[in-house]
């Protein structure tokens, strides 16, 4: 079996970035160091099994195949992502009230 991994693309990262800070800030930063650790925990979990979150079913070509996926610890926050044969590429990481169509809209992906 090939050695499955996940990529965070430039804007997930930001996300993490931001959203960690956000937790570290009006929580703790031992919050805001938990987020990066549940996050990292579950890409690893979705480059083993990458189709184990649920369709985003939007109708730009290249996101078909986009999936969501809670954040292990900090279930309001998805994880946007495209599985590949050898794990996942993270495309996103939101907080789930935000507008999905909206976001991707305004980055020219839907």
């Amino acid at each position: 079996m090939t050695d499955r991994r996940y990529v965070v693309r430039p804007s997930a990262d930001r996300d993490l970035d931001e959203q960690a800070l956000y937790y570290a800030t009006v929580g703790s930063l031992e919050v805001g160091h938990r987020f990066l650790l549940g996050a990292h925990d579950t890409f690893a979990l979705l480059a083993t099994h990458p189709n184990m979150g649920w369709p985003c079913r939007l109708t730009h070509p290249q996101l078909k195949a986009l999936r969501m996926f809670r954040v292990k610890g900090f279930e309001k926050m998805l994880i946007l992502y495209l599985p590949r044969p050898d794990g996942v590429d993270i495309l996103r990481v939101i907080h789930g009230s935000r507008n999905l169509h909206d976001l991707l809209r305004r980055e020219g992906t839907e």
